[in-house]
């Protein structure tokens, strides 16, 4: 048996220390954690920015090394820093290895993998790159503008464990590489490690209740079973929700493309085992031609915002102003019974790496945190930039920082005082210091409040503040005077993805990722060598391997189908929207009972067209329509508006 621990969903998130200390009871072979998402748009690669704050970043590392010591087995993390940019690796290097002088009494032996690529390394097969959606144009001059890094598979993670690391911090990583290496590496079945590590990379929110800030334990066997355990006793694995949680963030509901192969859960099965815990078996990996995935930024514009309450929110501001209340989360106005809120989350205090640190993990908290009824398990918020975390002038010799985010989930507005009081709670328990030194606001807007948020985006800063202030001057009459408000924050450089592309060039994947070993030796760190990443197994056959046809649902409603018509949110206990790359979103409907899927299925409200109607957008946007008998579940696909972070 191989057992694998995932502490939280990104490193910063926090986890329970009782949890954790639970899965310090068990033989460990393999701590591992994803720590970066393309979710919050492309500013963090570009401005070379961490997403979650160094003090949340520490306390989860002294925990887990601490664990990978005591257990003697590797810590793995993905995707460090967030976006995976070289800065933000090393950023999490430094901090690794101050935790490791502290808490080791022998040799460790550490791995640094970077995955950032320079524009001139990919500019001879700029034209064989294969766009992942629909992208933007990749010019010459728009590629050398770029930030950009490459996601590793398994390779580079296994090649550092051929050398002896315990320790491993890998740049940008496909986000269940850092689970399923090792596993693979000693010969478990790859489709049951792959399909294992896609449920471990984000926790605990393939249990229920879910939380993406707790643990989960997955054992694996040589004869392809993986078994899910919560080591928190107020959550359980169900069949339901592990099989929901493999359709997470991903375009279609059977087939998940991968570094070098596609992970195929045709013919996977679930099954409720002892206690809390569910087994998967059947899943299985397909190779393909290798390939790597490269995500780059480059800079367009200056940005300022302000955020202010109005008197009204009945009336359309422009293109510039969007207003919770009416059309703050979705460009379409909210109608009928649909209604809308605005949250604005201000932190105060005399340090400004303490408002950055709270600040941080209020957003995180917040944006995962369950409530009685949640049926939004993807994120209970939507916010309109990126960067989320704005920081106003300082003022009194006090530094500010704030979100603003959004929401049409009816059962989160309802819950929303519960959840403020939550959150608050839970960063006076994980971070008292930080609840002790700073003053927290936290502000709504809704159809009756109306708040209003300004963006002004212009190639020069001068421009854009000038503009701005001529914008807030029309809205002058408009303002609730009464409310808080916080104008003209420089926001500073604007980014826009660039690059969504897979390179398939073997000789320039080859090269990526180099393997760079230390050892803590005497208190010292000795550098022990840099090695290229083992490619020799990857499979380099000319086609797929795999059959990817698929049938959407149809448009029609079936033979015997009822005319009754029933609210959705009464026949689902799950009803989610995620990021499927950064150019698609992509929707998840779990319903509560069999019959409820079958009327569902049959209704022919779920097909492309049907989709289309009932987001209000073009038929020829949906991509796909699925059903997922496993989970009662059926998902639809479609392309994104605007790329996933751009401005407006």
């Amino acid at each position: 048996m191989y057992r694998i621990l995932s502490a939280t969903a990104i490193l910063g998130y926090g986890f329970p220390e009782s949890s954790f200390a639970r899965a310090m009871a068990f033989d460990l072979d393999l701590i591992a954690v994803d720590a970066g998402s393309m979710d919050a748009g492309p500013y963090y690669l570009g401005a070379r920015a961490q997403y979650v704050g160094l003090s949340a970043l520490r306390r989860d590392l002294e925990l887990l090394v601490a664990g990978s010591l005591q257990q003697g087995c590797p810590l793995i993390v993905g995707s460090a820093g967030f976006s995976g940019g070289d800065t933000q690796l090393r950023e999490t290097v430094a901090l690794v290895r101050q935790i490791v002088e502290q808490k080791a009494s022998a040799e460790v032996t550490l791995a640094v993998i970077p995955s950032g690529v320079t524009p001139q390394a990919i500019a001879p097969v700029l034209d064989a790159l294969t766009p992942l959606g629909q992208m933007p144009p990749l010019t010459p001059e728009a590629l050398q503008q770029s930030e950009i890094v490459a996601q590793m598979g398994t390779e580079p993670i296994i090649t550092a464990l051929d050398h002896g690391a315990q320790i491993i911090l890998c740049g940008r990583a496909y986000d269940p590489a850092v689970f399923a290496a090792d596993p693979i590496r000693q010969g478990y079945p790859p489709g049951v490690a792959l399909h294992a590590a896609k449920i471990l990379e984000c926790g605990a929110i393939a249990c229920e209740p879910g939380s993406g800030s707790d643990c989960l334990i997955a054992e694996l066997t040589r004869d392809g079973v993986a078994t899910f355990r919560p080591t928190n006793p107020e959550r359980r694995a169900t069949v339901l929700s592990i099989a929901a949680h493999t359709l997470y963030e991903k375009p279609r509901p059977d087939l998940f493309h991968l570094p070098g192969g596609v992970l195929s859960i045709r013919d996977s099965h679930f099954k409720a085992v002892e206690g809390s815990a569910v087994s998967v078996e059947g899943s299985t990996f397909h190779p393909v031609p290798y390939s790597v995935k490269l995500e780059g930024c480059r800079r367009v514009g200056h940005r300022v915002v302000s955020i202010i309450p109005l008197t009204t929110g009945e009336e359309a501001f422009g293109d510039d102003v969007r207003v919770y209340g009416r059309n703050g989360v979705e460009e379409q106005p909210v109608a009928g019974p649909i209604t809308e809120v605005g949250i604005v989350v201000a932190v105060t205090s005399a340090d400004v790496q303490t408002v950055k640190d709270a600040l941080a993990f209020l957003r995180s908290t917040m944006l995962h945190f369950g409530y009685a009824g949640r049926v939004s398990t993807a994120g209970n918020l939507a916010f309109p930039f990126s960067p989320s975390d704005l920081f106003p002038a300082q003022q009194n010799g006090c530094f500010t920082a704030l979100f603003v985010a959004g929401s049409r989930d009816p059962v989160l507005q309802q819950q929303l005082p519960q959840i403020i009081a939550g959150v608050r709670a839970a960063l006076q328990e994980q971070h008292p210091e930080l609840h002790a030194a700073t003053q927290i606001l936290i502000e709504t807007g809704d159809g009756c409040r109306p708040l209003g948020v300004v963006e002004t985006v212009r190639d020069e800063p001068s421009v854009a503040r000038s503009e701005h202030k001529k914008l807030l001057h029309q809205l002058t009459d408009r303002i609730d005077r009464s409310r808080p408000a916080f104008c003209n924050i420089e926001v500073g450089d604007v980014y826009v993805w660039s690059l969504h592309h897979l390179l398939h060039d073997l000789k320039i994947i080859g090269e990526l990722f180099p393997v760079e070993l230390s050892k803590l030796r005497g208190g010292e760190w000795v550098a022990s060598g840099r090695v290229s990443a083992d490619y020799s197994r990857a499979c380099a056959t000319p086609e797929p391997v795999i059959d990817e046809g698929g049938a959407n649902l149809e448009d029609r409603p079936m033979a015997g189908a009822g005319s009754k018509r029933t609210p959705l949110i009464d026949l689902a206990k799950v009803i989610r929207s995620k990021n499927a790359g950064i150019n698609e979103i992509t929707y998840d409907i779990l319903f509560k009972t069999r019959e409820a899927y079958e009327v569902a299925l049959a209704s022919g409200e779920f097909g492309p067209r049907g989709v289309a109607a009932a987001l209000g957008i073009d038929p020829e946007r949906v991509i796909g329509s699925y059903r997922y008998d496993p989970a009662l579940a059926i998902k639809f696909t479609v392309r994104r508006g605007l790329l996933c972070g751009s401005p407006g």
